[in-house]
């Protein structure tokens, strides 16, 4: 069962079968809670965690604000990617939106498992630097575009990861992963649901309208899934001209990329 369970993470799913069986030998599948702050700025990264379920919020505390969410991990990949890096000191603070399992390795475990793999130590590099395109995507795309994009751009992202219609995301939660006020998420919220995109009441969203929200989304949806797809070795000429799947299919997609960059399809 945990083999298959396994599959549902996208750098666990890309390993050749005996890579993929020693990995999970040397891990223990662990619980996300909702709203667990797994990591702290500043805190010894003594785990690196392969969700299968479940999303986390990866976000900077601000002097004299609140904290800005940077990025969301979900079963496309990992969270403590610094480890990946020889950095044993988390940057960043990570907070469990979606509750769900993860594998979770030691970080003795894993700098040994990156020295004798080759082809975990490339997987592992190339998610890093997915990680860093789509920080900086955010922070071009709080710059740049309005809360009400953005609001569908974090919707859409939080639905790839748990695979589902239905969300638990409360106002304090949004704003944080939009870095706005809680009176402008409200307002961005209203607009969707007055316009039939979504439905929301006390934390519960559900995504009426999908299409729809493709169509009000910000770019930096697309560039975020294009830079998974292109850096794990999946992007298709021309794939953004056909009708657009679903962010789960892209990441999917993804998936099936790295395993074929790797040689191992």
């Amino acid at each position: 069962m945990q083999a298959n369970l396994s599959l549902a993470n996208g750098l666990i799913a890309a390993l050749p079968a005996a890579g993929r069986a020693l990995l999970l030998a040397q891990s223990e599948l662990v619980e996300l809670s909702l709203h667990d702050e797994v990591l702290q700025v500043g805190q010894l990264l003594t785990h690196a965690w392969f969700p299968v379920e479940g999303f986390v919020s990866v976000s900077l505390p601000v002097a004299g604000r609140r904290s800005v969410e940077v990025a969301l991990v979900g079963s496309e990949g990992m969270f403590a990617t610094s480890l990946v890096l020889g950095v044993t000191r988390s940057a960043f603070s990570c907070r469990v939106q979606g509750a769900g399992r993860a594998y979770r390795m030691t970080q003795p475990t894993l700098m040994r498992q990156l020295e004798q793999d080759p082809l975990l130590r490339c997987l592992l590099q190339r998610y890093v630097d997915v990680r860093y395109r789509q920080l900086s995507q955010q922070a071009a795309c709080t710059q740049q575009h309005r809360v009400e994009q953005r609001l569908a751009r974090c919707l859409l992202m939080a639905r790839d990861r748990v695979q589902s219609r239905e969300l638990f995301l409360t106002h304090e939660v949004l704003a944080l992963m939009l870095g706005a006020r809680r009176e402008s998420v409200t307002q961005a919220a209203s607009q969707l649901q007055q316009r039939g995109l979504i439905s929301y009441s006390r934390g519960y969203v559900m995504l009426l309208d999908e299409a729809a929200l493709l169509q009000r989304v910000c770019p930096c949806y697309e560039a975020d899934l294009q830079s998974y797809s292109y850096a794990m070795g999946s992007a298709r000429v021309g794939e953004h001209e056909r009708p657009y799947p679903s962010g789960s299919q892209r990441l999917a997609q993804g998936h099936a990329g790295a395993s074929s960059l790797l040689g191992l399809n």
